[in-house]
């Protein structure tokens, strides 16, 4: 009777211990590869943009008709212009190219001058460029829609050219970026939208003569590149709102026909921070050609208009063009000639003697007549 007793609180005991144990072992919890994995969505009938590694992926690019930008190199109207513009008019330095920018949904150039009356030159600039107002008028009558004011001469003439040559620039119906009367104006891009797309142009410089022409805080002055985060987070924070951005800069060697190895990865971070193709100017004569993650970088589109001491390289100009449709991008260059205070076309001979000259300077691409595509791989 007591073994049996004995034998029946060991097997009570048993269980109770048994039955303990399984209330204290936790459920299994899902792989933690299964948490971080977000739900399923149904794909979209849009075409995505590129992503956007550094911040919130871009808004999708709907199914739209093509859209054709143009954008020029450095353009200024002093010196023997300023003589020709008075004696021909506004419109004839762009007289033979006016059919072919006016076909364009949109068109830039750089303004690579102050546009004022001020007669105070800011000292530390080796050469002053000053252009008359009135000859605005010729820039908006051949077809140009915006101007980029990121450069070395906007500041020619001080604060004072500034703000006159924003005020000319608005008063002749252009659009402008890369300078303004404080820094948020500055770093602003020009926002347009063309066949339903939100198309933004921003404009920076990492050249000037002294840091002090940044805009900073309320101080006017350009969009500088000096401070190269400053510049991936301006692009990354009006990409989003954008269905394509284009950034514009003023960089580079005078000169060269080359860009610095810097400026190849600069290229290739403002693309990462939500730019979808990348143009340049500065050097005077032209560069070469490449893609980066399927958008366009040109590194110098070179001089457009200048006076007539332009020669040889630095007279050697064009059309860039850039074609638009549905989230891709693909551009093209149209050889020019400066001469005699115009921008001129000298046939085809010279035409596919400089696209032969540019295909070399490009070897990441491939051409088809004026096109520039990716190269395959």
């Amino acid at each position: 009777m007591l073994k049996r007793a004995i034998l029946i609180i060991i097997l009570v005991l048993g269980a109770a211990y048994a039955l303990s144990l399984n209330f204290a072992v936790e459920p299994p919890k899902p792989p933690r590869s299964d948490l971080s994995k977000p739900p399923e969505t149904s794909p979209s009938p849009s075409v995505p943009k590129a992503a956007n590694p550094m911040g919130t992926p871009k808004q999708q690019v709907k199914q739209h008709s093509p859209i054709e930008l143009i954008f020029a190199g450095d353009t200024m109207m002093d010196g023997s212009l300023r003589d020709a513009i008075r004696k021909r008019g506004a419109l004839d330095p762009f007289r033979q190219v006016k059919e072919e920018i006016t076909r364009a949904d949109w068109a830039v150039a750089n303004l690579e001058t102050s546009v004022t009356t001020a007669t105070r030159k800011d000292p530390n600039q080796r050469y002053n460029f000053k252009s008359d107002p009135s000859s605005l008028k010729g820039l908006k009558e051949a077809g140009f829609d915006m101007v980029s004011l990121a450069n070395n001469h906007v500041l020619d003439y001080g604060i004072s050219g500034l703000k006159d040559t924003l005020r000319y620039v608005k008063s002749h119906g252009l659009h402008a970026a890369g300078a303004g009367m404080n820094e948020q104006d500055a770093f602003q891009a020009a926002t347009v939208t063309l066949h339903g797309q939100v198309v933004k142009v921003a404009a920076f410089t990492r050249f000037m003569p002294v840091l002090n022409w940044n805009a900073s805080g309320d101080q006017p002055g350009v969009a500088g590149a000096y401070d190269q985060e400053k510049v991936l987070q301006a692009i990354r924070k009006q990409s989003q709102d954008a269905d394509y951005l284009i950034v514009y800069i003023h960089w580079g060697v005078e000169k060269s026909n080359h860009p610095e190895p810097w400026q190849k990865q600069f290229a290739r971070d403002m693309i990462d921070a939500g730019a979808d193709a990348v143009i340049g100017s500065h050097p005077h004569v032209l560069q070469g050609f490449e893609y980066y993650r399927s958008a366009p970088i040109a590194y110098s589109i070179g001089n457009f208009l200048f006076p007539d001491y332009v020669k040889d390289d630095t007279a050697n100009t064009g059309l860039l063009k850039l074609s638009l449709q549905t989230g891709s991008i693909r551009m093209s260059f149209h050889p020019l000639y400066i001469r005699d205070n115009r921008i001129i076309h000298r046939g085809n001979v010279y035409e596919k003697e400089q696209l032969l000259y540019l295909k070399s300077l490009s070897p990441q691409v491939s051409w088809k007549s004026n096109l520039i595509v990716p190269k395959k791989r």
